[in-house]
């Protein structure tokens, strides 16, 4: 599947290089900001703190031909805090807060019937991995799914485009330099799995284009890994048949044509990494820039 997808991906994106379409471009960038602080003769335990994220949403779309279209997706997000001691009143290394780099190709095949062949490849990672005390990686763990089924428009104008997807997918999950604690060596720790994913996408927004939502539901199911077998006989050996979800979810109020409020909600589910959902909520203020073609 892999090489069908990716073979697939190459030559449309070659013809999408000649055609005679415009591209249709969505872009928006913001920038937040929060920053508290306090006298030392503040009574109380009152700390300072800076916080700062950035969020990047681009989106490309392009009718190749009357049977295909393409559509890239990608969207960047990097924020980190600063916290004031309460003693010593010493600022502390900023730390992550957000950080997320995730790009997707998707080819749609128009047929005019009541769903259409997609074939999407799509990958996810960050910017800075800081699980590791002792090396700090970039760009890692690398997440890429491969997929190829059926894709449906619920609904689609010029104020909102939802749509779903579903098929069978092949997931490479690559963790680089990986420190195994028993012999105190590294490598790249990379799971194989196949299965079934199924996606829905919301972009709505009103007439005044003032407010917008962003929605996206992922879930994907493995019905074979590469782990699976080294897996047998411990406590997790069947972790990786779980359900892996993703939900994510933007609501962006544009105050002014530069000043918007920013609130998001993430909710995650990996067995594999925790028993329970894992929750982020986040409500941000600031700087915003659009551009729509």
């Amino acid at each position: 599947m892999r090489k069908i997808v990716f073979s697939t991906i190459m030559i449309v994106f070659i013809s999408a290089m000649v055609s005679a379409d415009p591209w249709k471009l969505n872009l928006n960038a913001n920038l937040s900001t929060s920053l508290n602080t306090y006298s030392d003769n503040w009574i109380g335990g009152e700390a300072g703190s800076f916080t700062w994220g950035s969020q990047f949403l681009g989106i490309a779309e392009r009718k190749l031909s009357e049977k295909i279209n393409t559509k890239t997706t990608l969207k960047l997000q990097f924020g980190q805090t600063e916290a004031q001691n309460k003693e010593t009143k010493n600022w502390s290394v900023p730390q992550k807060s957000t950080d997320l780099i995730d790009g997707e190709e998707l080819l749609r095949f128009i047929t005019g019937k009541w769903a259409d062949p997609f074939i999407s490849a799509r990958a996810i990672s960050q910017f800075v991995d800081g699980s590791d005390s002792l090396k700090k990686r970039y760009v890692n763990p690398v997440e890429i799914t491969e997929a190829i089924g059926m894709s449906r428009s619920l609904k689609k104008n010029e104020l909102i485009d939802w749509s779903t997807r579903l098929g069978g997918a092949a997931r490479q999950y690559i963790d680089r330099h990986k420190l195994d604690a028993a012999t105190q060596t590294r490598s790249n720790n990379v799971t194989d799995d196949g299965g079934v994913e199924m996606d829905m996408n919301l972009n709505a927004m009103n007439k005044a284009k003032s407010i917008s939502l962003l929605s996206d539901l992922r879930v994907y199911e493995a019905l074979v890994s590469s782990k699976a077998d080294e897996a047998k006989g411990t406590d997790s050996s069947d972790y990786w048949r779980y359900p892996h979800v993703k939900w994510e979810n933007t609501l962006t109020l544009t105050l002014a044509k530069y000043l918007m409020l920013n609130v998001s909600a993430y909710a995650y589910y990996d067995k594999n990494i925790k028993d329970d959902a894992r929750l982020k909520e986040t409500l941000a203020a600031g700087f915003t820039y659009t551009f729509t073609k």
